[in-house]
């Protein structure tokens, strides 16, 4: 599996073997609020129980901190995860 981020559309994705999108995670980057928006998140019903998802969020975040960028979760998944880790996270996430 590979990880991609593919900035021109706002996105981080991962690939299986065969070079198929099995996950992603799409965002909305506000560069006037210096933020993020964490719109959604799909894993592929084959491959969920396998934190891929959890994965994406990571690079995301890794992402977040080395643009200097705050994140607002939208989607479900994201709002959950964030809720989850408030404390190690309470420094880039805005919670709405």
């Amino acid at each position: 599996m590979k990880i991609i981020h593919d900035e021109k559309n706002s996105k981080f994705y991962i690939t299986n073997s065969e070079n198929i999108e099995i996950a992603e995670l799409i965002y909305f980057i506000d560069g006037v609020n210096k933020t993020l928006k964490l719109n959604s998140t799909w894993v592929e019903e084959e491959y969920r129980n396998q934190n891929l998802a959890t994965t994406l969020i990571e690079k995301f975040i890794e992402f977040a901190k080395l643009n200097n960028l705050k994140i607002i979760p939208i989607c479900s998944f994201g709002k959950t995860y964030f809720k989850r880790y408030n404390n190690k996270y309470q420094d880039i996430v805005i919670s709405k």
